[in-house]
């Protein structure tokens, strides 16, 4: 049967020596097509191919099905290379021959970088073995003197840890130790043999000091650890916990661009702050006074005045937050969401699409491969991570509560001694986030949404609740017991606005808000909005300890630098 008619896989395959070749076109269900490499030529019957040193790549079609222990003779003997292609049921499926190369490692086109962890040489030298860390973990690289350029042979001898190589040809090696079990975090877990193989050429494009400090991860604390941020990225954990966060910065826009907001840029330097509250930055401007905004939310809101319907920003808030000193949720930089959008009926709109949103992007880290195998990596470096739950009520929405009941819940269910008139406290939100994660009749969530806020504990533009007086159409979400994020229905007339400025010492008529409430005065929407931590929400989603783990380089009361 002609190759054509059964549409037929292509694999590519690296073989070392002729003999080889020959080996590959005497098996009946395969037929040579061509060569990948570029180095000098040769022929072998019909089929020209190219030899790389000790290494060629040859283009192969499956005729037909191969039975299984031809399958296992083929990947004993050779390296398989992506990309992978089927087009039929008559060919071979690619489930099955990636089951089939679980323990080979697929290098990119024209090779891989990786960096050195460590360097270990035989006695008498004659083979050095590199420990390599690459994006997806650690591989072993074993190399013969015999078998690579004297030049580069003599530059590996003093190889300085944290060196950058590009491995450029190998092969690997056909064994492969049994994978050990062990229990991580609670749940079964495979613990796969470090992966080697056999290098035949390789460039050293970067080579470190030798007087970098001891960096064993494990051994230091988080502060030692940030001293060294850079070294510290270099690992797989802390890189992936990055990488998790441009994820989920990338699904927040997918989420809200669907949506029809539209992605503003906010200015940061403003020109007055909130009476009463210390935690703005002073900064000099000019002869003149300006400060560090906390967040986006006025130039949020003035901008629905332009009949922009719906808006976001993301960017850095800044706080003088003293509890950054020893707090792991608190830092004087973070990266924070704001959004803003017309209602058309009623507040219950914003927060249901807010939390369409929060859900829409802790799904997607759940379920797309990408981000699942960084939460993998991530739980295989951090003692506390561990898998998040995601508990909705009948409605499909994050279950809520109201602030009267969250209180009722702590007196009479969690022996706490508090007052409605008080604002929930740090510990009472984390003795609510326990009891929705282990309480069936909660749903074991890790996220819940505490609804009517108190006016007294809320912003001065605040919409009060039609239902219930003193309280406020607001609320907080929480995640693993930690606040991430607030919203709320926002006063939209002029003189309810100036009322509400006016009851917390703010002038309505003075310069510094000539802005704020000339957008009022011009005819506003009704609108709501929100902020959220991006940096907090993704801490609470992994189960890490400290949010400055989720942090590029973080800013706290002892850290501007690097």
């Amino acid at each position: 049967m002609a190759a054509h008619d059964v549409h037929p896989a292509q694999v590519t395959l690296f073989v070392s020596r002729t003999a080889e070749l020959r080996e590959l076109r005497e098996k009946p269900w395969i037929q040579l097509q061509f060569l990948t490499c570029t180095s000098h030529c040769g022929s072998f019957g019909l089929v020209t191919f190219v030899l790389c040193k000790y290494m060629a790549a040859v283009r192969c079609i499956l005729l037909f099905r191969p039975t299984l222990n031809s399958l296992n003779s083929l990947h004993n003997d050779y390296l398989f290379f992506t990309p992978w292609r089927t087009n039929s049921n008559h060919s071979l499926s690619l489930d099955r021959f990636t089951a089939m190369t679980q323990t080979v490692i697929t290098p990119q086109a024209g090779g891989f970088d990786a960096r050195v962890n460590s360097v270990l040489t035989t006695e008498p030298l004659k083979r050095v073995t590199l420990e390599l860390r690459t994006n997806e973990g650690v591989i072993k690289a074993n190399i013969d003197a015999s078998s690579i350029g004297t030049s580069v042979w003599e530059r590996l001898n003093g190889l300085c840890p944290e060196s950058l190589v590009r491995i450029t040809n190998y092969s690997s090696p056909s064994a492969e130790a049994e994978p050990k079990k062990s229990v991580v975090n609670g749940k079964s877990h495979i613990d796969k043999a470090t992966p080697e193989i056999n290098v035949t050429n390789l460039t050293i494009i970067a080579e470190a000091c030798p007087d970098l400090p001891s960096f064993n991860r494990n051994e230091l604390d988080l502060a030692r650890r940030l001293d060294n941020r850079l070294l510290d990225l270099r690992n797989a954990g802390s890189g992936a916990i990055l990488k998790l966060h441009s994820g989920m910065c990338q699904l927040i826009v997918e989420f809200l661009g669907s949506n029809g907001f539209h992605w503003i840029h906010s200015p940061r330097i403003i020109s007055h702050t909130v009476a009463g509250d210390k935690e703005y930055f002073h900064l000099p401007y000019f002869g003149g006074d300006a400060w560090l905004a906390q967040n986006a939310q006025y130039q949020n809101q003035m901008v629905l005045s332009t009949d922009m319907e719906r808006v976001f920003d993301i960017g850095p808030a800044f706080r003088a937050e003293v509890k950054s000193r020893t707090s792991g949720r608190h830092l004087t930089e973070f990266t924070l969401l704001g959004t803003a959008m017309v209602l058309e009926e009623n507040y219950y709109e914003v927060m249901d699409l807010m939390d369409s949103m929060i859900v829409f992007v802790l799904k997607g880290l759940q379920e797309r491969k990408k981000y699942r195998d960084l939460i993998e990596i991530v739980q295989n470096h951090y003692p506390t991570a561990q898998d998040f739950r995601i508990g909705l009520d009948e409605q499909g929405k994050i279950p809520r509560i109201s602030f009267k009941e969250a209180k009722r819940m702590l007196r009479d269910e969690l022996g706490f001694k508090t007052e409605d008139t008080d604002d929930l406290s740090e510990e009472e939100e984390a003795a609510l986030g326990r009891h929705f994660r282990e309480s069936p009749y909660l749903g074991q969530t890790d996220i819940f949404t505490i609804d009517q806020y108190p006016a007294f504990c809320r912003p001065f533009n605040t919409h009060p609740s039609p239902d219930a007086p003193g309280f406020t159409n607001s609320w907080d979400t929480i995640v693993r017991g930690r606040e991430i994020c607030s919203g709320s229905q926002r006063i939209h007339k002029y003189e309810a606005v100036c009322k509400a400025m006016a009851s917390r010492n703010m002038d309505p008529d003075g310069k510094e808000w000539e802005h704020y409430v000339g957008a009022f005065k011009s005819g506003m929407p009704p609108h709501g909005g929100l902020g959220l931590g991006v940096n907090r929400l993704l801490q609470g989603f992994l189960g890490l300890d400290d949010v400055r783990e989720t942090t590029l380089f973080p800013r706290d009361v002892h850290r501007t630098a690097p």
